[in-house]
């Protein structure tokens, strides 16, 4: 039996979404449609140096103020399937870039996992701020595992320099009840606001 890929599955259902749309177009009546207006960039938002606190469960945990996070590890349960995040959050030194720092974050993915391969690489944004985004494949003993990295440099409120953000997942991507995950993963991304 062959299995069907995490990849495979998510193309296949882009290739019948985009088909589907094709198919509407044709069928559509021809009709002059009126010019769209240009959208407006999504507006970069910065960090701010609020104090932190994690919603679980209905609960909050709320720390006082000069606790800063630098690194939250969790495990997520999805239909009885773990998914690991882990989010970080680091000071930049002035002069730092978005690739220096990513390719840090993608050096120190390498040290943990030295089989890790490199899937595909692509330009993100998060919260409105440029960020890059790697998949990743690796063995965990006998076990495929799947990564996915984004990175951001993103600006602090009421400071001169940024800190790097940078959001991971790990998972079986055997599972099938984590097939859509990475859809889920982009669109828990697209919805990270700044409060």
């Amino acid at each position: 039996m062959t299995r069907v890929s995490l990849y495979d599955r998510i193309s296949e259902k882009r290739i019948a979404r985009e088909e589907a749309e094709r198919l509407a177009q044709q069928n559509a009546l021809l009709v002059q449609p009126e010019p769209e207006p240009e959208l407006e960039p999504e507006p970069v938002l910065a960090l701010q140096d609020t104090p932190s606190s994690f919603s679980f469960g209905g609960f909050n945990l709320a720390f006082p103020a000069g606790f800063d996070f630098r690194e939250v590890q969790t495990t997520l349960e999805h239909q009885g399937e773990p998914i690991s995040l882990t989010i970080k959050r680091r000071d930049v030194q002035q002069g730092q870039t978005l690739e220096q720092l990513f390719e840090a974050s993608v050096q120190a993915f390498r040290r943990e996992h030295p089989d890790v391969r490199i899937i595909r690489q692509r330009d993100v944004s998060v919260a409105g701020n440029a960020a890059k985004s790697v998949d990743l494949h690796f063995k965990c003993g006998h076990a495929d595992r799947h990564a996915r990295l984004v990175g951001a440099l993103v600006p602090v409120a009421g400071r001169d320099d940024g800190q790097w953000l940078s959001i991971a997942c790990e998972i079986d991507p055997a599972r099938p009840a984590l097939s859509l995950w990475l859809v889920d993963f982009d669109g828990m991304l697209d919805g990270l606001a700044v409060r």
